[in-house]
């Protein structure tokens, strides 16, 4: 049986805030499928829960209610995002590591085969402009650099599913 790469059935994610504990409902009955080879784009205005409900699909979220899965495995388990890429809102890289380093950090982190990372880097710097910047600090890069090294941080391993906030 085939599975969409991203099943959200009743998804609701609710933080309380406050001294007192109040409720906020951030994500409220959420429930889609979005098949493998898919563009989805998620919008809405600043709050409405986007970057939250994909937290809670790659399990850095516990829901409230409802389930989420990635290629029918639960979004709860670890072996969910062994084929998945992200790129945060706001990544955080070791500004003291070359882009060609940090490449190969994630890879390492990602389990690509140690006989395959050197190649893999240079296909993601490649694939994102970035071979004549690779070997300085990405403390120097620009914003849009950052973005292009986040891009090839999040396909590295070669994943299945990217998720780009």
């Amino acid at each position: 049986m085939d599975h969409p790469a991203i099943r959200i059935r009743n998804l609701v994610k609710d933080f309380r805030i406050g001294l007192r504990g109040w409720k906020l409902r951030a994500v409220d009955d959420v429930t889609l499928d979005i098949a493998d080879n898919e563009v989805f784009g998620l919008l809405g205005p600043n709050g409405c829960g986007k970057s939250t409900t994909m937290k809670v699909v790659l399990g850095l979220l516990e829901p409230t209610l409802g389930e989420c899965e990635i290629y029918g495995v639960p979004s709860r388990s670890v072996k969910s995002r062994l084929n998945v890429g992200f790129l945060p809102e706001a990544p955080y890289f070791y500004r003291y590591l070359s882009g060609r380093e940090l490449l190969k950090f994630y890879a390492k982190v990602c389990s690509v085969e140690p006989s395959k990372i050197k190649n893999r880097v240079e296909e993601c710097l490649e694939l994102v402009g970035l071979t004549e910047a690779a070997g300085r600090r990405v403390g120097t890069y620009s914003k849009g650099m950052l973005q292009r090294i986040g891009i090839a941080q999040a396909i590295v391993h070669d994943p299945k599913l990217i998720i780009l906030d």
